[in-house]
């Protein structure tokens, strides 16, 4: 059996950590806009992303059934009207756990 030295052990870890979290940020960045409008139906929550140096564009990303995410432009009239819908049932929700309490 191999043994490995402590330090080296800790170094291996590191590097392994930096590596999952760069490939998982770049996973998660548009890069570009996807095509058309999606449904209210379809969506199940949503992210922002500023501009970052690895994300070169703001985006609203759109998290749908099944794990998929949508890249919409917050410049575009349906974005925004998807997020108002979004925020507008959260809050009917927050109004009903308030008058059940």
């Amino acid at each position: 059996m191999a043994h490995i030295s402590a330090p080296a052990l800790v170094f291996c870890l590191i590097l392994s950590v930096c590596l999952f979290s760069q490939q998982a940020s770049a996973l998660a960045c548009c890069r570009k806009y996807s095509r058309g409008e999606l449904p209210i139906g379809l969506i199940r929550g949503y992210s922002i992303q500023t501009l970052r140096k690895i994300c070169n564009i703001d985006a609203i990303i759109f998290h749908t059934p099944g794990g998929k995410n949508v890249c919409a432009d917050p410049a575009k009239p349906w974005v925004m009207d998807r997020i108002r819908i979004l925020r507008e049932r959260a809050q009917a929700l927050r109004n009903k756990k308030n008058r059940a309490q």
